[in-house]
């Protein structure tokens, strides 16, 4: 066999070779291989955890810090039966939020051990942001007196993801407290300083003593405020303050949506 016709063999195996790559090689590769993504149940890419960290929008447990509580819940009784609960949260990452976040909320008397009432809930937790947990009213047996509560966090389903969008700029001006000794009134203006709309905007008051206790709480809602726009807020007690207000606090969070409007 001479030189040429050994090479011309040469030639048509590597084209035949070729073309099988290319016919069956190809497809077997797509099909097989997956692109990495942040929900494929695999630790990839560059990714520092099963999906999260790296390019993904949920973080890792070890790159969020916890929410810091600003003291216990306070109980605060508003009728003869009738009683809320306020808890103040801390979130000190600048750039992760929570977009439900659940709880329960545990009411003792000053005799128990147990709960008297537990109420389970979820939330919005902003970034880098003071806000509150609020719930009430709600009404207990005659005679029973709630002293104290605790509130805890899901914390094996609470989802960290990342949030770098530029936050609405808000204000709170014009605050006026009235009426103390009978029934108690406050009232202020929200303005909305960007230049887009915001919705779902959540108001929660907050009174305190001259030791910095809570001692009343109301919340009130906004369904959409337009760029440049102010609104007033109007927050209401249904009898006398027997504590001298010494502080007021409105807390503002934006709620990603009306499901956890309540």
């Amino acid at each position: 066999m001479n030189y040429w016709s050994r090479t011309r063999k040469r030639i048509i195996l590597s084209i035949v070779l070729f073309v099988v790559i290319l016919l069956v090689g190809v497809p077997l590769y797509l099909i097989l291989h997956t692109t990495p993504s942040c929900g494929d149940g695999v630790m990839n890419g560059d990714e520092t955890g099963v999906d999260c960290g790296g390019s993904c929008q949920r973080l890792c447990n070890a790159e969020s810090l916890p929410l810091v509580m600003n003291g216990d819940p306070r109980v605060l009784q508003i009728a003869t039966s009738t009683f809320e609960v306020v808890s103040v949260f801390e979130n000190p990452n600048p750039q992760a939020e929570i977009y439900r976040a659940q709880y329960a909320l545990k009411i003792y008397a000053a005799s128990s051990t147990l709960p008297i009432k537990t109420i389970e809930g979820h939330t919005f937790v902003p970034k880098r942001a003071t806000f509150a947990i609020f719930e009430g009213p709600f009404n207990l047996e005659a005679g029973v007196i709630p002293t104290r509560a605790s509130l805890e966090w899901q914390k094996d389903i609470l989802v960290w993801r990342k949030n770098t969008e530029t936050q609405p700029e808000l204000d709170i001006t014009n605050k006026t407290l009235s009426s103390e000794n009978l029934s108690p009134r406050l009232e202020a203006l929200v303005s909305n300083f960007s230049l887009e709309s915001v919705s779902h905007v959540d108001l929660i008051a907050l009174i305190s003593d001259g030791d910095g206790n809570i001692f009343a709480a109301s919340k009130t809602y906004i369904d959409t405020l337009a760029p440049g726009a102010s609104e007033p807020v109007v927050f209401s007690w249904p009898r006398a303050f027997l504590t001298k207000a010494v502080d007021i606090t409105i807390l503002i969070r934006l709620f990603p949506d009306s499901t956890f409007i309540r």
